[in-house]
């Protein structure tokens, strides 16, 4: 993603792991700020990113169902089960991540009312 004001592309490690400069509570509604040019930004379009997060965990779901007797007798029925919950996790938060990252957009929000430009 790349911020509307200036053009930069905002860094992996900061939009990963970082509140990006705003409060967590309006990190969790979506509001970030522009480390180069400061701008308050706000992620929209999430719409794609969750649905290709649940077509994603149910076609694991699917998969891991399909080979579960495979990978238990290869690995182990208890560690089969309890490997499946993590790897579900992950990739659930790896494709939704993905996807936010390529369809989300960001817009540029007034911060004196909260009015997207």
């Amino acid at each position: 993603m790349k911020c509307p004001a200036c053009g930069q592309p905002a860094s992996f490690r900061r939009t990963a792991f970082t509140l990006q400069g705003v409060s967590f509570s309006k990190a969790i509604h979506g509001y970030s700020r522009c480390a180069p040019c400061g701008k308050l930004l706000r992620l929209t379009n999430i719409n794609l990113s969750l649905i290709v997060q649940t077509i994603t965990g149910v076609a694991f779901v699917a998969v891991y169902a399909f080979l579960f007797r495979s990978i238990g007798l290869l690995v182990g029925f208890k560690i089969a089960v309890v490997l499946f919950f993590p790897l579900l996790i992950i990739t659930g938060i790896t494709a939704g991540y993905i996807t936010l990252i390529r369809s989300a957009k960001l817009t540029i929000v007034d911060e004196g009312n909260g009015i997207k430009t």
